[in-house]
């Protein structure tokens, strides 16, 4: 992924809230990542879009924008900076669908080594965690820093 860039993101002093905008082939839309709490020292990442009409938020929406790889790393980056802002805590996140989840095993598969990486990455499958691997369907994602 060393080709594509992080989107610019605005952040809360805590760095439980990201917000950044996806450029591409169907406009600008305001994208949201939130970080919070689901046991003390494990947040649920959820990546959210902004309706300026509606004034609300969805997890449900698909921009179809063209610029998955920016918004994967940008997603990437965001996790570090908050990892790095709260030691020994996880990040858990999972597709709002099945299709979603998928498409975010496929994402990962791309660009994770978990020999180069400074982050282990585990999978959620049948309530046990494994080390991710790209062709196992896994129902959900734990990221953490290794020690």
């Amino acid at each position: 992924m060393g080709q594509y860039e992080a989107y610019p993101t605005q952040s809360n002093d805590d760095n439980t809230r990201f917000q950044f905008q996806s450029i591409g082939k169907r406009g600008v839309f305001v994208k949201v990542l939130y970080f919070t709490p689901l046991t003390a020292e494990i947040y649920n990442l959820s990546l959210v879009d902004y309706d300026k009409i509606t004034g609300s938020y969805s997890d449900l929406t698909v921009t179809d924008n063209g610029d998955m790889a920016e918004v994967l790393v940008t997603v990437i980056s965001a996790i570090h900076k908050f990892l790095d802002s709260t030691p020994g805590n996880k990040v858990y996140f999972e597709g709002s669908t099945r299709a979603r989840t998928r498409l975010y095993q496929i994402s990962i598969s791309k660009v994770y080594d978990p020999v180069e990486s400074d982050l282990l990455i585990s999978g959620l499958r049948d309530d046990q965690w494994f080390p991710f691997e790209p062709n196992i369907n896994f129902e959900g994602f734990l990221i953490e820093k290794k020690a």
